[in-house]
């Protein structure tokens, strides 16, 4: 099932040319995978997922990606306070 990533949507359309290929370059993809993965065609890898939000300075998060983990993590943070 596609399921956009509206994250990485709004980051790709405010980004240059430049700074989308540098974060592809950071992430070992390329850029039309980029468009392909905020699109919800193509679901990163968790290493993928990882380079991104360290690429984009948490702009897009890797919870974005996966959900339920960021469910799960908002859980937790909650338990913990």
């Amino acid at each position: 099932m596609k399921t956009p990533i509206p994250e990485m949507q709004t980051w790709l359309s405010g980004a240059s040319a430049d700074e989308r290929q540098r974060v592809a370059d950071a992430s070992g993809i390329s850029v039309g995978y980029l468009w392909l993965i905020a699109g919800g065609h193509r679901k990163p890898s968790e290493d993928v997922a990882a380079n991104l939000h360290k690429a984009t300075d948490g702009r897009v998060s890797a919870f974005s990606f996966f959900p339920k983990l960021a469910a799960i993590a908002a859980t937790a943070a909650e338990s913990a306070a």
